[in-house]
């Protein structure tokens, strides 16, 4: 498993740091390939700072990225702890910092963790994929053994969305730059749309079909 991957345009680095996710996308390439850009990314144990910062330092002059971006075959916010402790040494090169996310931080820590993420993270892409809650159980079908469901009162897909939903919204309170993404291949050209005014209402105006 490799902590730091290029992928695409070379002064852009991505973070891999955990393969735990919270959802079990019917789309997601982990299902496919072992990874991206020459880099193997799936397996293995997570990172400490130590052992994110060497792999950093292996890609090369650390000055050259303009962007180092937290996404790789897990979701990164599993790796809180992490974001937090490696934002002032990322920021040394200069690079602005972008969070690529579920949105189910808060229902993973069963907490607020936007404010952490806010001082940490300059960006955000909130993966948006569906127009509702039916939808977003068939694309994305959130695993209920990952998903904190105390005394089990709720369906774990509802759960999963209305988080995704809510740390959507309030995104633009604590970062600089906030988008919402789909994956377009798995939705038609009315759901697209309906995503793209979904995250219009939520206060949310750069979208992304990817």
């Amino acid at each position: 498993m490799e902590y730091a991957y290029i992928y695409g345009d070379v002064r852009r680095l991505y973070l891999n740091v955990t393969n735990r996710c919270t959802n079990r996308c019917s789309f997601c390439v982990r299902y496919k390939t072992e990874g991206l850009g020459g880099s193997v990314l799936w397996g293995g144990m997570e990172p400490d700072l130590a052992m994110l910062q060497a792999s950093v330092l292996a890609r090369g002059d650390f000055e050259k990225f303009r962007e180092i971006v937290w996404c790789g075959y897990g979701e990164p916010t599993y790796r809180l702890d992490l974001i937090g402790q490696a934002a002032s040494w990322l920021r040394r090169c200069g690079a602005k910092i972008r969070l690529n996310t579920n949105g189910h931080a808060c229902l993973i820590h069963g907490r607020d963790v936007l404010p952490e993420l806010g001082k940490a993270v300059d960006a955000v892409s909130v993966s948006l994929n569906a127009p509702n809650a039916r939808r977003y159980e068939e694309l994305c079908r959130p695993d209920a053994g990952s998903i904190p469901n105390p005394g089990g009162k709720a369906r774990p897909e509802l759960l999963a969305w209305d988080a995704m939903l809510d740390f959507l919204w309030r995104a633009p309170v604590y970062f600089e730059n906030v988008q919402a993404s789909v994956v377009g291949f798995t939705l038609s050209t009315e759901e697209i749309e309906s995503c793209r005014l979904l995250a219009r209402s939520l206060g949310v105006k750069q979208f992304r079909v990817r």
